[in-house]
């Protein structure tokens, strides 16, 4: 353990030599040079939920940075509450009465890093992060150029739950198979008409919604995109629309075979498949000859280190500790034994025989490679009107991949210039 403190420690030092001039400060001194050991005062902001954790997890961190370190006499880690919806908000009122280390949502890392609030990560540690996590979910903290933190969390918008009475673990595999299958009561498959649920289709198909922070970047009017939904309006019968309420009774009065359902609604899953619950990461469509693997909105929470931060070089390492695969397993199965879920993000959790054992956090980790992040520039005004767009299609109002084409894109050009 002290060994990978004392590589954090030395990876921090990198962190802070590189930026400090881009975040506008003085480099400090190493903690690989002789100076005169000193006390560290540290501000932690986590969720409500997440308080003792924290406490518990930072205090080992600071014994065993200042056992490592001569220039550091003791550490102290203030954790408060602030939560990952907040930070953001909180940090950018005052940089220097923030948290030098704060959880963040990835969907507010280009307000953060614009006001140069938080410290981006040179080359070698956005390799250490990629390893870590994969490229796909450290690319949830990447910004004009840079990656900004430490991901500890996914946050992805669906998993597939299903009867696994009527599915196999082969047969979810593809969407293609559970719709072709023999025996089926009810519906196969069902999502919600929220745009939150329902844009899965259109990234399904290829489709960008406001990509980059861009109004002007959204292709859900592509040929594609068209395709996709137009299989899934041919398949309606089988398909279910509707609210997570509704889901539930159907899947009770054996209704509706499987579910597309955030993690947040794992407890309401298992009350309604019971005992015949079975979860995998979302299926692959094929159509016309092309198969997609199907996405989904989502994000990832990720530590932050204030860039105003008295002694940032330590604060990148403790940062960098609680992400740490070891960290992350301790929070999996110390929530695990109240009754909650707290789905890892690295890599190396997935070959764990513990996190092996639960389907419902593998299914979350596989699919967070293929989740596509919520822009913080998605007009209030769009989802309304791209639940409506899709309720449109799946109920035939709008027939045929030409008009389903043409309809997106009318949509598209009002979206722009909302």
């Amino acid at each position: 353990m002290k060994k990978r403190i004392l590589a954090l420690s030395l990876a921090a030092a990198m962190v802070v030599g590189a930026l400090a001039s881009c975040n506008g400060s003085e480099t400090p001194v190493s903690s690989q040079e002789a100076v005169e050991a000193r006390d560290v005062a540290l501000v932690l902001w986590g969720s409500e939920d997440d308080q003792d954790f924290l406490k518990e997890v930072s205090a080992t961190f600071a014994n065993e940075y200042a056992a490592s370190h001569e220039d550091v006499k003791s550490i102290a880690v203030e954790v408060k509450i602030v939560g990952e919806g907040d930070s953001a908000t909180e940090a950018l009122k005052d940089l220097n009465a923030a948290a030098d280390v704060f959880g963040v949502p990835g969907d507010q890392t280009g307000a953060l890093a614009d006001a140069k609030a938080i410290y981006a990560m040179p080359a070698d540690v956005a390799t250490q992060i990629k390893e870590l996590v994969g490229e796909a979910t450290a690319a949830k903290t990447f910004y004009n150029g840079n990656y900004y933190g430490f991901p500890y969390s996914p946050n992805t918008a669906q998993a597939l739950y299903y009867n696994k009475n009527v599915f196999t673990e082969d047969d979810v595999k593809s969407l293609n198979t559970m719709l072709e299958k023999e025996g089926v009561e009810g519906k196969v498959l069902g999502t919600e008409t929220g745009a939150f649920h329902s844009t899965s289709w259109y990234f399904t198909g290829g489709g960008e919604l406001f990509t980059g922070s861009d109004k002007s970047v959204c292709t859900f009017d592509q040929d594609s995109v068209a395709e996709v939904l137009e299989f899934v309006q041919n398949n309606s019968e089988k398909l279910f629309a509707g609210s997570s309420e509704d889901a539930v009774n159907l899947i009770k009065d054996g209704g509706l075979a499987a579910w597309l359902a955030g993690s947040w609604d794992a407890g309401k899953m298992a009350d309604a498949f019971g005992d015949n619950m079975a979860v995998a990461m979302l299926p692959k469509v094929t159509v016309n000859g092309t198969e997609y693997q199907m996405k989904c909105f989502g994000g990832v929470k990720y530590y932050a280190v204030n860039a105003a931060s008295k002694e940032p070089e330590v604060a990148i390492a403790l940062a960098q500790y609680l992400s740490s695969a070891d960290v992350q397993l301790k929070k999996y199965t110390d929530y695990k034994a109240k009754g909650k879920l707290a789905v890892p993000t690295a890599l190396a959790l997935l070959e764990n025989a513990t996190i092996k054992a639960d389907p419902v956090a593998t299914a979350y980790m596989q699919q967070g490679e293929y989740i596509v992040v919520q822009e913080p520039v998605i007009p209030n005004d769009w989802w309304g009107d791209a639940e409506a767009l899709y309720k449109s299609i799946f109920n035939g109002e709008v027939k045929g991949k030409d008009a389903i084409k043409a309809e997106i894109a009318k949509h598209v050009e009002s979206w722009k210039a909302m």
